[in-house]
C-alpha cells in the first residue's frame, strides 16, 4: 500500500511511501492501521481514550478521528514495515 498525505508524519511514514500490510495480526491500541473509513483508505494509529477507541494521527496538524462517529469501518491490517524511496 503506498502512503498518502502527512498525517503519519511523527511514525516515520511520508507521501509515497510503501507500507507492508499484515492483515493476520491482531489489530491491538498502540499499533498502526490501514482502513477503510466510509470508503476511504486511511493509516492512523489505533488509540483508546476512556472508552472510546480513536484514529490518531502522528502529526499535530491533524485531529483524530473518533470511531464511534462512523458507522463503516473495516480495519484491513496493522502496518509492519515502512518503505522509503532515496
Amino acid at each position: 500500500v503506498r502512503a498518502e498525505g502527512e498525517s503519519m508524519l511523527g511514525a516515520g511514514i511520508h507521501p509515497n511511501d510503501i507500507l507492508v500490510v499484515d492483515r493476520s495480526l491482531e489489530p491491538v491500541v498502540g499499533k498502526i492501521v490501514i482502513c477503510a473509513l466510509n470508503g476511504e483508505l486511511t493509516v492512523k494509529r489505533l488509540k483508546s481514550i476512556g472508552t472510546e477507541i480513536t484514529l490518531g494521527a502522528e502529526n499535530p496538524a491533524y485531529a483524530d478521528i473518533i470511531v464511534q462517529e462512523y458507522v463503516d469501518l473495516v480495519i484491513w491490517g496493522v502496518v509492519t514495515n515502512v518503505i522509503h524511496s532515496l
